[in-house]
């Protein structure tokens, strides 16, 4: 598996959405229930931010502040960084390395089509060793 786009297909999970006027405690047990770290903050049909378990970790709980009182469009990242979906793997490692994040959105023709998080890439060089030693025995 070398591009995003073959990740893409290989996925059996939906992309997970939110609005920027969701409650912080909702959005966080929408994560907790789909055992996800992010959701892609949506407006009219086009990606305006990215909430992520860090953002709530960094942006509320290290802070004191009371997530009752919050919305996602209150802590979200609204500068995000997408990836085309012919990028390679290699390609996502050095965007995520670059910029110190975890989860980076697919983004075609101005869409939105999909994420793939630092577990993910974790798990294709895993599988990718794993069938590499195979080779040798």
């Amino acid at each position: 598996m070398n591009t995003v786009k073959e990740f893409l297909a290989s996925r059996t999970k939906a992309l997970m959405t939110t609005s920027e006027e969701t409650p912080v405690n909702q959005a966080v047990s929408m994560m907790v229930a789909d055992n996800i770290h992010s959701l892609i903050v949506m407006k009219d049909d086009q990606m305006v931010g990215i909430f992520t378990d860090r953002d709530y970790v960094h942006k509320i709980v290290a802070i004191q502040r009371d997530p009752a009182e919050l919305t996602v469009g209150d802590v979200m990242t609204k500068d995000v960084t997408t990836v085309s979906p012919d990028a390679s793997i290699q390609d996502c490692i050095e965007l995520m390395n670059a910029g110190k994040f975890r989860h980076l959105p697919v983004s075609e023709a101005g869409r939105v089509i999909g994420m793939i998080s630092m577990t993910d890439v974790m798990r294709l060089l895993i599988d990718f060793h794993d069938q590499d030693i195979e080779t040798y025995f």
